[in-house]
């Protein structure tokens, strides 16, 4: 059975499991930190129930969502930084309960986003359709997103690198009234300097 908590200071200790991904971003110990101490509500873990070891409930954590709030007037959004699934709870729509979960917190006060943001890499289709069916849609392509300090510094006019290139997707809540939405957005490229809010 699968719940959704506050994510803990302690559950860093057991992130392991999910982690250890190749579709999994990872991040110094002091950037999940952050945002634990900035946006507390905003990260929060899936768990699911073990088989209980002498007398006790255990638990063991299969995904964890991290998100933030930024930007002014219109731009007010929240921010999906990462939501991680463990490979071994795949495909039984935990990605889709986290995502949904944040958009329920961040739809109400105090947060009232108008809309919700994320990054994908061009080539992660499987993410991407995963987004598509919670409603989110392309706004706009960041070329070189995720490039190295070793690749060249990217231009507008660079051929798109599905391998670097990152869709901006965003999910407009109602009081945004499409503002933050375009039916064209893979069309729009911008640098990721360009993303300011």
């Amino acid at each position: 059975m699968t719940s959704v908590q506050p994510f803990e200071a302690t559950d860093f200790f057991s992130l392991n499991a999910v982690n250890l991904d190749t579709f999994t971003e990872n991040f110094p110990i002091e950037f999940y930190l952050e945002y634990l101490i900035l946006w507390p509500s905003l990260m929060f873990k899936s768990i699911e129930m073990t088989s209980p070891l002498h007398g006790s409930e255990e638990y063991e954590i299969s995904g964890y969502m991290m998100g933030k709030t930024e930007g002014k007037g219109q731009d007010w959004h929240a921010h999906i930084t990462a939501v991680t699934i463990s490979p071994r709870f795949r495909r039984i729509s935990l990605a889709s309960m986290l995502c949904d979960t944040l958009k329920t917190i961040t739809d109400n006060s105090p947060h009232n986003v108008n809309f919700i943001d994320l990054f994908v890499k061009c080539n992660n289709q499987l993410a991407i359709s995963l987004y598509e069916k919670l409603g989110y849609s392309v706004y706009r392509r960041v070329v070189g997103y995720y490039n190295s300090q070793t690749d060249p510094i990217p231009s507008r006019s660079t051929k798109p690198n599905d391998l670097k290139d990152a869709f901006d997707m965003r999910h407009g809540m109602e009081r945004d009234q499409g503002k933050s939405l375009r039916a064209d957005g893979r069309k729009h490229n911008c640098l990721p300097m360009d993303i300011r809010f």
